[in-house]
């Protein structure tokens, strides 16, 4: 809504603004302090034809007719490639922005506006995408304010219970009641829970984001075990003092109604409906921190330059135009005209503006002074960015790319040509600085580095359709095969630091489009275009991250490992997180939001919150030592190790070995810094709707989904672990969070202790009667060697050896082995069925000899398939050689294949030689 200049500005704050190596004019803190005739010398009168009216009223001293004449002249000039807004639409943008009414981010999302009367009577609401995007709870927020009360019926009432109907695919129907509600209120009753009361109360009344009688309503449903949703609807009953609009936004935030108040709630969704001032692009008392930077970046600006640009409906652009010279008018008061709050926001804006601009200029609404206090900004925002320094690369590659397009847009500016180069130049050499050797992008967040991606995406392609040249394609190039390289087999990203869950594919595609490179094609089209990547796994040794997969389709298992650091990252070294068939089964919870909220704080600030092991009670410390120590890559397993200094407490090191047929293995050693006695706590995270479960005997972690994939955790030495499914919370994007269960493993000692487990994936039901005993390495203790017996409910076996001590020939079970790693899968009737190892030469199973090298084999894996001997290694040759070969037994093979080639082989005894390692 319009809204009056105020009548005093703050004064005193002055600087002096650079724009493409060209003095600009002392300006202070708003727009309205760069003087007209400042602000009319910058424009370019020599190269730029249509401007001699402008230059002409300029001349006279006549500067409202200068005004008008560029008005006039930006709506007759022809269109020109304003570059791309920042947000697509979304639900209440178009019915709540004009209104001031303003939600951070997609937590809570506008439904419709119910009314409710003075007699009591039930509204409804169609829900369904909601429902079937999983939001399992609703908020009630006064559409107006007034002096009203609307009271709902709660789920304690007697009767005219808030219900959800909800019809699923196969005709069935659903109907639920809420497993919680109430509603919170500011003034005098902020920390007050009002979750037993029979009626929830809505009001909102008075000027400002909400007064001390504002009432916001919460209502939560449990969707466990519902999927497949044709159709859901919301019947809510209640009444009013008088006719009253009541807005239904969704949410995904589980919440007890018994500690539920104003104080202990992070809002998301503020109304200055009817206020004359309008928003005053502050926070709110009690919103999350980024609620007044996010909103400084109009994100709302797309869906209402473009519904006016299809509509030609004045009401949209008036809207609009209104909001920005609002904003100019209390924001700019803050701070140096045009960069209000930050320097992210201030490109953000730019942004939105530049495209906004190119659909506003021939609106009637736009007069010609609106016009040149938006143009001011413009600049002088423009002018901020080309100078200022941030250490964030997604800040500074933001603030460029802003520059790009505003200095593309209005060549007007003699400053235009100046700022187009400053910004050239950065986005050449920025990768440099803001990515590792290996191509890691620095900042230890998932959708960051999409974003990053992505916005070089964009940026790429506008300089091509403008004739620019971008010269680092090919550490593009590198950066796009990290992000290819850590999604996940569904396309989307494995959660990590300050993220959510997103979709890689559209990026990946378009920048392999870009770059010619088939493989992001492939990846980024699911295999339906391009060339499938050559490689499984991939190490990025200075990021610190490395990724194992058994392929590149959907249904392939993947693990991620991570020691990384840098901005937005989590303290959670050494955490792996792991899909198969189509699933997330370990998951990094998540983030949730930047506020306060203890949820946030767990998730973002806690080792606990991760899948690795916390030291006493004590977050890890991610910018200390650590490093990736070992990374193998077998057709058959991946083998990743590294260690972290990270606990103050004690020294942690874990070993991986990721075998392609959904049994990992994971070691932890842990070397205490001194003789006291540590807590150490394990935890393994997993989706909120894994109806995890945890056997009494085993202590084995199984999660129970209806359908599709499954994991066990299964710990060796439980007897020694204090087990339990304790509550935590899980957050697939930015503010939406429930409840999750995670399973914790904690052991209290003083020396080196370990922890040795497995993780079973199963395309189905998981096995809950696997069950592990611990082997005798001589006499070494396990943070030595470690061994372990593996029983599967199959009646299969498995016998995993791990040696942290030095290499030697050393006996476990019915093995010798004198490597650093060996695992061998029995079939139920005893069979040796595979086996793999890393850096030995020489097994024995029984005193019979299964392997004999004369030299240790890196890395090897052999599978008996019938009457076919497959041997798979790096750094192997064909050889019959049986002296310098390596011998394998297999009696009674009729092939041998090595690395995927059929190969001739010798046999001596029950030993066939067909490869020898270099």
């Amino acid at each position: 809504m319009r809204t009056s200049l105020r009548a005093t500005v703050v004064a005193g704050v002055t600087a002096l603004m650079v724009f493409a190596g060209t003095v600009g004019a002392q300006v202070g803190s708003t727009a309205e302090e760069l003087p007209d005739a400042e602000f009319f010398a910058l424009l370019d009168y020599e190269h730029v034809a249509g401007l001699s009216g402008v230059q002409a009223a300029v001349r006279a001293g006549d500067y409202p007719a200068a005004k008008r004449e560029l008005l006039s002249y930006y709506r007759k000039r022809p269109a020109n490639d304003a570059g791309l807004f920042s947000h697509k639409d979304w639900p209440g943008a178009l019915e709540l922005t004009p209104d001031h009414i303003w939600t951070l981010g997609n937590g809570e999302v506008y439904q419709t506006t119910l009314r409710f009367g003075a007699q009591e009577s039930t509204v409804k609401a169609d829900v369904t995408k909601a429902v079937a995007g999983g939001a399992a709870g609703f908020m009630l927020m006064a559409r107006t304010k007034q002096p009203v009360t609307a009271y709902v019926n709660s789920r304690e009432k007697g009767s005219g219970k808030p219900e959800l109907r909800i019809t699923l695919t196969d005709g069935s129907v659903r109907t639920l009641t809420p497993t919680a509600d109430t509603y919170i209120k500011a003034g005098t009753d902020v920390g007050t829970a009002f979750g037993g009361k029979y009626l929830l109360q809505v009001r909102d009344q008075g000027s400002g984001p909400f007064t001390a009688e504002t009432r916001k309503a919460y209502l939560q449903f449990d969707l466990t075990g519902v999927s497949g949703v044709r159709s859901a609807e919301l019947s809510l009953t209640g009444r009013a003092d008088a006719a009253k609009d009541v807005m239904l936004f969704s949410n995904a935030e589980s919440f007890a109604e018994s500690a539920r108040t104003w104080n202990t709630t992070v809002q998301n969704t503020y109304s200055w409906q009817g206020d004359p001032g309008g928003f005053d692009w502050l926070l709110p008392a009690g919103a999350d921190k980024e609620y007044r930077s996010q909103q400084a970046r109009f994100y709302f600006a797309g869906p209402l330059a473009r519904a006016y640009a299809s509509s030609h409906d004045e009401k949209y652009a008036d809207a609009l135009i209104g909001t920005m010279t609002d904003f100019i008018t209390d924001a700019d008061a803050y701070g140096s005209a045009g960069t209000y709050p930050r320097s992210l926001d201030t490109a953000r804006r730019l942004q939105n503006w530049t495209a906004a601009y190119e659909i506003l200029r021939t609106s009637p609404s736009l007069d010609a002074e609106e016009n040149i206090r938006i143009l001011k900004t413009m600049y002088l925002s423009s002018a901020h960015l080309q100078q200022n320094v941030n250490a964030s690369p997604n800040w500074m590659q933001t603030q460029k790319v802003a520059l790009l397009r505003a200095a593309v847009y209005l060549p007007e500016f003699t400053a235009a040509a100046g700022a187009r180069t400053n910004a050239v130049d950065f986005r050449a050499g920025q990768l440099d600085d803001s990515t590792y050797a290996d191509g890691g992008y620095k900042e230890a967040t998932s959708a960051y580095t999409r974003g990053y991606v992505s916005q070089y995406v964009d940026i790429v392609e506008f300089m091509q359709a403008h004739g620019i040249e971008f010269p680092a394609r090919e550490k593009l190039r590198k950066l796009g095969h990290y992000l290819m390289d850590q999604t996940l087999p569904n396309g989307y990203s494995a959660n990590y630091g300050d993220s959510g869950s997103e979709d890689q594919r559209s990026v990946l595609r378009r920048l392999g489009v870009l770059l010619g490179d088939q493989e992001l094609v492939y990846v980024g089209t699911s295999g339906a275009s391009g060339t499938k990547p050559a490689h499984l796994a991939a190490l990025y040794p200075d990021s610190r991250v490395a990724v194992s997969r058994s392929g590149w389709a959907a249904a392939d298992e993947y693990l991620r490992y991570n020691i990384d650091r840098g901005n937005h990252s989590h303290p959670d070294e050494l955490s792996i997180t792991t899909s198969a068939d189509g699933r997330e089964l370990l998951v990094d919870p998540g983030a949730y939001s930047y506020s306060t909220d203890p949820r946030s704080v767990w998730l973002r600030k806690s080792t606990e919150a991760h899948n690795t092991v916390e030291v006493d009670n004590t977050p890890q410390d991610s910018t200390a030592a650590g490093a990736l120590t070992h990374f193998v890559s077998n057709p058959s397993f991946d083998l990743i190790s590294g260690n972290t200094d990270a606990s103050a407490g004690a020294w942690h090191a874990r070993s991986v070995l990721a075998l392609r047929n959904g049994v990992t293995l994971v070691s932890d050693q842990l070397r205490p810094r001194d003789t006291a006695a540590h807590r150490y706590e394990q935890n393994w995270h997993f989706l909120p709707d894994a109806n995890l479960t945890q056997a009494g005997t085993s202590k084995a972690a199984v999660t129970r989904f209806g359908s599709g994939a499954n994991i066990a955790v299964v710990p060796a030495d439980p007897e020694k672990l204090t087990a339990s499914v304790a509550n935590g919370y899980y957050s697939q994007e930015f503010y939406r969070v429930s409840s999750a269960k995670y399973a914790s493993y904690v052991k209290n000692v003083a020396g080196r202790t370990t922890f040795d487990t497995l993780l079973l994936s199963s395309p189905s039901a998981a096995d809950s009667a696997v069950r592990i005993n611990r082997l005798a390495v001589g006499t070494l203790t396990p943070d030595l060697a470690t061994a372990l017996d593996i029983r599967f409910g199959d009646g299969g076996r498995g016998t995993y050896y791990k040696s942290w001590a030095s290499k030697a020939n050393r006996a476990f079970g019915s093995y010798t082995f004198d490597g650093k790693i060996l695992y061998v899968q029995d079939t139920p009737n005893g069979a040796v069925q595979s086996f793999s190892l890393y850096d030995g030469s020489t097994v024995k199973r029984g005193g019979k000899v299964l392997i004999s090298s004369p030299v240790a084999v890196n890395n090897l894996a052999v599978t008996y398939d019938g009457s076919t001997l497959r041997i798979d290694g790096n750094g192997l040759t064909a050889s019959t050689d049986a002296t310098k070969g390596i011998g394998v037994a297999a009696p009674n093979v009729t092939e041998v294949v090595l690395n995927g080639t059929g190969v001739s082989f010798t046999r001596n005894g029950d030993l066939v030689y067909a490869a020898a390692a270099n």
